[in-house]
């Protein structure tokens, strides 16, 4: 016997339902453009101080009057290393010996400077730390603006932001989170030894579990885990791919090679990986499903399907 818990991945679980006839779900999903960014927090480091006698980094002076001075951050600059992936920092921002009142900016390199502020302070001011987050130039690097008098300027990086390649996607169906569906009213839908789904009728029937896969998205592999029970005759139930249009459920089998599962191995959860046959792009109007056939008399169960598509094909 297998343990129920190792196959419940969903967080969010949907109950199943054994229906007669229900159409499938399309994939109207649509792919995102551009890249996500995840918060990297460090060790705080200390990119530069512009004070002689703790100086850190290139830059010994204090900025001047209306001075702009541009500052690298990736790579190993002061006594921080930033990857080049960054492509924003979060520091603490310093101002000290301030010699009139003025303002800081900060912004990326590449671009015009902005009317902001992100430091205030007036002449002889104590030192005036405030948080900056920045994005960073293309070259990774930012600027700095001081409007009038001097004043020394160190920076602390506390993390970065990073791009996240979030191309490739792993979706998990299982017995808690898909739809199974049947033309056939003889089925009975229920838990087989091992926690999957299958048939406790006597009469054996196809099933499927739809799909959801983004319009766009570029289909590369199915992992399909089956419950393989005592079986009357070896390979006596298959699972492949179907691929439906939304015009007349136009089924399309041959166009993805199915997986001859069910080799009589009692009490087994077998694992196979689909691929198909040829390049598969989700067009608008598509959708896509695992059709499984035949379940009887506990002989054998859908455990678990994962589906791993490309969204930048």
């Amino acid at each position: 016997m297998f343990d129920r818990a190792r196959w419940t991945t969903i967080a969010a679980a949907v109950a199943f339902t054994a229906v007669a006839g229900i159409g499938l779900p399309s994939a109207n999903a649509i792919v995102p453009s551009g890249q996500r960014t995840d918060f990297v927090p460090i060790t705080p480091c200390r990119l530069f101080d512009t004070r002689p006698a703790t100086q850190v980094g290139p830059r010994s002076t204090p900025l001047g009057n209306a001075e702009t001075y541009t500052q690298a951050v990736t790579g190993t600059n002061g006594n921080c290393t930033i990857p080049a992936e960054a492509t924003a920092i979060a520091m603490n921002v310093t101002t000290v010996n301030g010699t009139s009142g003025s303002f800081l900016t900060v912004w990326p390199a590449d671009a015009a400077q902005p009317l902001a502020s992100n430091l205030n302070w007036i002449a002889g001011a104590p030192a005036t730390p405030n948080k900056v987050d920045v994005k960073l130039s293309a070259a990774g690097k930012v600027s700095l603006f001081n409007l009038s008098g001097s004043v020394d300027v160190l920076a602390d990086v506390v993390g970065y932001d990073a791009a996240v390649d979030s191309s490739v996607h792993s979706d998990v169906y299982d017995e808690f989170s898909m739809v199974f569906t049947t033309t056939s009213s003889t089925i009975v839908m229920s838990q087989v030894p091992g926690a999957c789904l299958g048939n406790s009728g006597s009469t054996g029937v196809a099933g499927r579990v739809p799909l959801v896969v983004p319009v766009g998205a570029r289909l590369i592999s199915v992992d399909v885990a089956m419950f393989d029970g005592p079986a009357l005759v070896v390979g006596q139930y298959t699972v492949f791919l179907v691929r439906d249009t939304l015009a007349g459920s136009s089924q399309s089998p041959l166009a993805i090679a199915p997986a001859v599962l069910g080799g009589g191995q009692t009490n087994i959860i077998v694992h196979h990986v689909i691929t198909p046959t040829a390049t598969e792009i989700v067009a608008s109007g598509e959708s896509f499903q695992l059709q499984i056939g035949s379940f009887t008399n506990n002989d054998n169960g859908f455990c678990q399907a994962i589906v791993t598509y490309d969204t930048n094909g």
